[in-house]
């Protein structure tokens, strides 16, 4: 993270509407997209975001922001994991 702008990279597993869940998990977080990149490879695709984090983010540092988005991916593998039962 440098001053009030970070990159965030997320791999994964390809999932319906993953991307659109975590744009607006982002901006609820009061992270804002700068930039997006999407590479996909077979089943995979990899989310690389430049975003610029607010006044009045609760996410004020590096580790924060890693452990927050790790928890969201994991959030929607889990709820795409309950659709397909």
């Amino acid at each position: 993270m440098l001053e009030s702008h970070a990159n965030v990279k997320v791999l994964s597993r390809k999932r319906p509407k993953q991307l659109l869940k975590i744009v607006n998990w982002l901006q609820s977080m009061c992270l804002t997209i700068l930039h997006l990149s999407v590479t996909t490879a077979d089943h995979m695709v990899l989310y690389s975001f430049s975003v610029k984090v607010e006044e009045n983010c609760q996410l004020n540092t590096v580790s924060e922001i890693a452990t927050a988005v790790h928890e969201m991916v994991a959030m929607i593998k889990e709820e795409a994991y309950v659709l397909l039962k």
